[in-house]
């Protein structure tokens, strides 16, 4: 992998934990005030797919993870 590539890996994890942050926060919401589960659902799934990307980039680097709980 040259620098390049790296640079773009690093950047998307970035992007990617920002999004989990994001997502967190309004799983949250549905979950706990607005009572609309299937959002949250929803939001989930997302957050589950940008993970799983997380994961496939992190094992680039030879780093595994588990990922732990359904939200934040």
């Amino acid at each position: 992998m040259n620098d390049i590539q790296i640079n773009e890996k690093i950047a998307r994890v970035a992007d990617i934990l920002e999004q989990v942050d994001k997502l967190n926060h309004m799983i949250e919401f549905h979950r706990d005030h607005s009572g609309e589960i299937s959002m949250a659902r929803q939001y989930e799934e997302m957050r589950g797919e940008f993970l799983n990307e997380l994961r496939d980039i992190l094992s680039n680097f030879n780093i595994d993870i588990e990922i732990k709980g359904k939200a934040a």
